[in-house]
């Protein structure tokens, strides 16, 4: 008896130990990215679609709603407009309203979305596989120079981070008590990923479908929760599109652009391979931003098309321009919105903690763990990468999956320098 009044003594104690140190992690990854913005990177500016945002969050924030801000900043015109999912351009827009106009406080104020990020991180690692792999998986993502980053700059993926790492934990949460309720809140979160960045619907065949049919019997109950949640979460967005727009548009009209930027002639040959050109784009005619982004996604297509030959080659350096390892130094130097030699560190950490993700995945598929959770951010990135064009920030979701990966083998390896066992996957 005293033994066992011990052991559950210990195992108290850590439990409570647990949430405290995770609180310190993420904390520190908080002070990291207040530092990479306030002392390294103050005099970012914005571009691209950096700008895109923090204009749009300002017309929000001032009433106008989602106008569209090019036009508002070269004719003065307040044209609708869905070239991006609403749910960041939200974001900002409440912040501005707030009284934090700046872009540079803006920053700062977003470098907090980090922090429940770094913390849903090491919920899942802990349930995959214990406290030690959740907190070690905590730890990268705090640290993580590429993650930093994406946390200081006005670009969606720092969102899209927080809510694919929710989206896991959801799905885990699912896994391990099966219920409707935790099926439906899935499907929101599912939704909310979409209205940050449209490959974020994805995740619903991925990962919600996969998970609820796996969780046993009830599953067609599940997955039917799922679904309709995830659908009716998307629906005032919609309506709205459909009503300026006078067309279906689920989320956004931003693949007419992609498509056609990406897939011209010099996106398929030359210094700008598997980039993305705005001088392929044409000029707009008309107002409607619907009608033209399928005008551009016919163009796009028809290009890519007539060049089937070329797109082994164009697709292999998308990818590789992905990964950072096509012209790094380039992407390093004129990243959006983001500080050139962390982002080159981040490319360097990442190539680092890639084969440990690989040691990560095979160490789980010895314990029988289904990989199906961590596999579905990986393949959301990769499909946004060969439909689109390669650059290193669309790695994002892929980001936590190999973090939390990497964290299950460097756990192993430390069990097994010890000569212990590996942290036991937390009860659900």
């Amino acid at each position: 008896m005293p033994v066992a009044t011990g052991l559950r003594a210990a195992r108290s104690r850590l439990a409570h130990a647990f949430p405290r140190r995770l609180a310190a992690i993420a904390a520190l990854g908080l002070a990291l990215r207040l530092f990479y913005v306030i002392v390294l990177s103050p005099d970012v500016r914005p571009e691209g679609d950096s700008d895109f945002y923090y204009v749009l969050g300002r017309l929000i924030a001032e009433g106008h709603g989602f106008a569209n801000p090019v036009g508002f900043k070269l004719f003065g015109r307040l044209e609708p407009t869905a070239l991006h999912p609403p749910l960041y351009p939200l974001l900002l827009g409440a912040i501005a309203k707030a009284g934090v106009i700046n872009y540079y406080h803006q920053r700062i104020v977003v470098c907090a979305v980090g922090v429940p990020t770094i913390a849903l991180v090491g919920v899942v690692g802990r349930r995959v596989a214990g406290e030690r792999a959740g907190l070690i998986a905590a730890g990268i993502v705090a640290v993580h120079p590429m993650l930093v980053t994406a946390d200081g700059a006005i670009m969606s993926e720092a969102l899209f981070g927080m809510l694919t790492a929710a989206v896991m934990a959801a799905a885990y949460a699912l896994k391990g008590k099966p219920s409707v309720l935790r099926a439906g809140v899935l499907g929101v979160l599912i939704a909310l990923t979409a209205l940050t960045r449209a490959e974020g619907l994805l995740l619903l065949p991925l990962v919600a479908i996969p998970v609820a049919v796996r969780a046993g019997v009830g599953w067609p109950l599940r997955v039917g929760v799922a679904t309709a949640a995830c659908a009716v979460a998307l629906v005032p967005w919609t309506v709205r599109n459909a009503d300026v727009f006078d067309r279906f548009v689920p989320i956004s009209n931003n693949n007419g652009s992609l498509l056609v930027g990406a897939n011209c002639r010099s996106t398929y040959w030359g210094a700008s391979l598997g980039t993305w050109d705005l001088f392929c784009v044409p000029r707009r005619a008309g107002s409607n931003e619907a009608a033209t982004a399928a005008i551009f996604r016919k163009v796009g297509l028809d290009y890519a098309t007539d060049h089937a030959g070329r797109l082994p080659v164009v697709l292999g350096v998308r990818l590789l321009r992905t990964l950072g390892l096509y012209n790094p130094i380039g992407y390093a130097r004129f990243a959006q919105g983001r500080e050139s030699v962390m982002t080159g560190l981040g490319l360097a950490v990442f190539l680092l903690l890639l084969p440990l993700a690989v040691a990560g995945a095979v160490v789980l598929r010895r314990r029988r763990a289904s990989l199906v959770i961590f596999a579905g951010p990986v393949v959301v990135a990769l499909a946004s990468v060969l439909g689109g064009y390669g650059e290193p920030r669309f790695r994002e979701p892929a980001e936590l999956s190999v973090a939390i990966l990497a964290a299950v083998a460097l756990d192993a390896w430390w069990a097994a320098r010890a000569g212990g066992r590996p942290s036991q996957p937390a009860p659900p």
